[in-house]
């Protein structure tokens, strides 16, 4: 068993070489029609769950956009007979602001640190990202397509049962950070872990917040009556929710009160946290008895959910500052569990 781990690892890691120059359209996951990836990509694994993953690459990669940050995209997790996570698109452009899968962090999705300080013309930092331009005087907004003046320097490293990433830059006016994201399977646990640090080696103290947007689908099911989504506290929707007539909260949980459209963009905000044990989150496809909870261990800033196109998108935010020279560390632990014999 040992050593055919090993070849399938040592096979894994020359396919990861070899993959080719992607087109900027593609079907689902980038494929090429024979269910290769023309994007670069790893997987890690314990003994009950394996996890697939995109790479950063500032020529290849899978996501290249302005919005996300590029490492840690997991696209898929199989745990037993259970399937987690997704594509978000049919059709796939890599450098789209929410072409993307799974397990998307974004740092400052209302304004990055540096963009007040920029002027039209002038460059900023993105976290994950690296250095971009602002074009004009127009706020930010998280859905354009910035200049990429540099991507920092990725380094990644591989082994079976983790990936961890670490991107350096040096930005702007002093601007810079260390940025370090381990994903890891401990072992004999249904449990999947993204643990982040991040260095502020600049001279400016660093505020942002940093959700991750949980692209889901549970067996492949589309968002729908099947699903609930539970909590430790009792929601509230805030005024300017747009549920669109398909959920609504019953006690500690936001139920679907009917089967979305394809097009319908549900997009709510929830209220009622005030401890910092209220932040996890469980997500039952109660036809097939899969869930899966997600745990961060800081207190929760906001907390959104999207649907859209048959995702569920579950966004707990965490405040982030931290002063020069100074390093925040954080994690998300995700358990997945099979609730029918």
């Amino acid at each position: 068993m040992i050593m055919r781990q090993r070849i399938i690892l040592a096979v894994l890691a020359f396919a990861t070489g070899l993959w080719g120059v992607a087109a900027e359209k593609q079907s689902p996951g980038g494929t090429d029609g024979t269910g290769a990836s023309r994007y670069p990509e790893a997987e890690f694994h314990n003994q009950l769950l394996r996890a697939r993953l995109y790479l950063p690459d500032a020529q290849r990669g899978y996501y290249r956009g302005t919005r996300f940050d590029w490492s840690g995209l997991i696209s898929r997790v199989d745990y037993g007979r259970h399937t987690f996570f997704c594509e978000f698109k049919q059709e796939h452009d890599p450098l789209n602001h929410d072409d993307i899968c799974g397990t998307a962090d974004e740092f400052g999705i209302e304004a990055p640190p540096s963009f007040a300080q920029a002027k039209a013309g002038e460059p900023f930092i993105k976290i994950g990202i690296g250095v971009l331009e602002r074009p004009d005087d127009s706020d930010y907004a998280f859905w354009k397509r910035y200049k990429i003046q540099t991507p920092g320097i990725w380094r990644i490293e591989r082994s079976a049962d983790r990936v961890s990433f670490q991107h350096n830059l040096q930005g702007p006016n002093g601007w810079a950070y260390d940025y370090t994201k381990v994903l890891e399977a401990p072992a004999g646990s249904p449990t999947l872990k993204i643990m982040r640090r991040l260095k502020n080696t600049a001279a400016q103290t660093i505020q942002t917040d940093q959700y991750d947007h949980n692209f889901l689908r549970i067996d492949n099911d589309p968002t729908g009556t099947n699903y609930s989504l539970e909590f430790r506290f009792e929601p509230r929707l805030t005024p300017d929710s747009r549920a669109q007539g398909c959920v609504a909260v019953k006690g500690h949980a936001l139920i679907f009160t009917t089967n979305p459209s394809p097009e319908a963009a549900i997009w709510v905000r929830l209220e009622g946290f005030e401890k910092p044990e209220d932040n996890e989150v469980r997500i039952v496809n109660h036809r097939t008895g899969a869930a899966m909870t997600i745990t961060t261990d800081q207190p929760l800033s906001k907390l959104v959910f999207y649907s859209s196109g048959g995702v569920l998108c579950p966004e707990p935010f965490v405040r982030v500052a931290i002063a020069p020279g100074r390093t925040r560390e954080w994690t998300t632990t995700y358990r997945f569990s099979d609730e029918k014999p």
